[in-house]
This record gives C-alpha cells, structure tokens and sequence, in this order.
C-alpha cells in the first residue's frame, strides 16, 4: 500500500524511533513489539476519537497526543496510537504496542486495535 503523504510517513517513524528508543533505556536488551495496521473508512479524527476511548475502556493511563498519533501506558506495556490520513473519510491506523513482556505488548495491542475497528460513528 502506498501513501500519498511523505510527510506522514516520516512522522510515524519519527514516532515509532522515539517510542522504542524511550522503552530501551530501561530494557536489558530489545523490548518485545507487537503492531497491527488496517484501513478505517473514517476521518483521522474520528480515528483518533475511537483511540483516546479504546484507551480508557482498557485502562491505558498517561496518555499524550500529538498531531495524528497518541500513546500511553498500561502496566508493562506502552501502546501508540497513528490515524494517518488517506482521503477526507478514510485513515490508515497503525496500533503498536511494546514491553518487555511479549504477551503484555501483545494483549494490549490487541485489546486496543479491536476496540477501535469496532466502534463506530453516529449517523
């Protein structure tokens, strides 16, 4: 899949950098990372709206937002949150989640990333 914005793509990894770097400091060695990506037919904010919910319902805490993505903490684990904009009604979301437990990054990724694809919109 191609994106139309350049300027998105350096963001998210400029984000996804900062992410894992923050979590290294504190590791004995490579932290687990776990991320899935989908399409929403929804606009980036709605996007980000779904994720700033998805957050509380599961209990991730010490959340910061800036621009397209979020991200916080729960327990072991620190997720990040990236609705990256594809047209006026649709968004590519990326939901990435590390730990030094692999299974805690991986339940939290999980929980968020379903939480998110099922929501929806009021009409």
């Amino acid at each position: 899949m191609k994106l139309k914005h350049s300027g998105n793509v350096y963001s998210l990894g400029i984000g996804l950098t900062l992410f894992l770097l923050a979590n290294l400091s504190t590791a004995n060695g490579p932290p687990a990372m776990h991320w899935g990506s989908m399409e929403l037919p929804t606009n980036w904010g709605n996007c980000l709206g779904r994720a700033k919910k998805a957050f509380f319902e599961a209990g991730v805490r010490h959340t910061q937002k800036t621009g397209w993505q979020t991200y916080g903490q729960k327990d072991t684990a620190s997720v990040l949150v990236s609705c990256t904009p594809k047209t006026i009604a649709s968004t590519y979301l990326l939901v990435a989640a590390t730990s030094n437990d692999a299974r805690a990054a991986e339940l939290l990724r999980n929980d968020v990333r379903t939480r998110i694809a099922n929501m929806r919109e009021l009409d």
